[in-house]
């Protein structure tokens, strides 16, 4: 599912550069095999939902603000998750992006981009 980007905060702060974003929500597993009739064993680790992020195109400024947010170690991320149908908060880190300079030095426009945020931990449903 795609929402809006003011419904995600960084650091408990919207950032007007984000478009929207998606959540997907991969599993984890350990010791995962299949037999000789092709059914899979595996223990569920958990579900570690990422965030894709679009970004808009921005300014010289508004690019370093971001990526100053997003070249840290870990942050924390306040999102909708559909499953407890909350806001949930938990830390996280971004992907590799690419930067891309539009036009020229002199306009100071950055290509819109996408970034992942990738979860710490598994989330944890009560």
């Amino acid at each position: 599912m795609i929402y809006d980007g003011d419904l995600l905060k960084i650091d408990g702060k919207v950032i007007p550069y984000i478009k929207q974003y998606k959540v997907q929500r991969p599993k984890l597993w350990k010791n995962a095999d299949r037999n000789m009739n092709g059914d899979v064993r595996a223990t569920l680790i958990g579900i570690f939902p990422k965030l894709q992020l679009s970004i808009r195109a921005t300014t010289e400024e508004e690019l370093s603000e971001l990526t100053e947010i997003l070249d840290k170690d870990y942050f924390e991320i306040e999102y909708f998750d559909v499953q407890p149908r909350a806001t949930v908060i938990a830390k996280y880190y971004a992907s590799d992006y690419d930067t891309e300079l539009l036009f020229s030095k002199v306009r100071g426009v950055y290509a819109p981009f996408k970034v992942n945020l990738i979860p710490v931990s598994k989330v944890k449903y009560e």
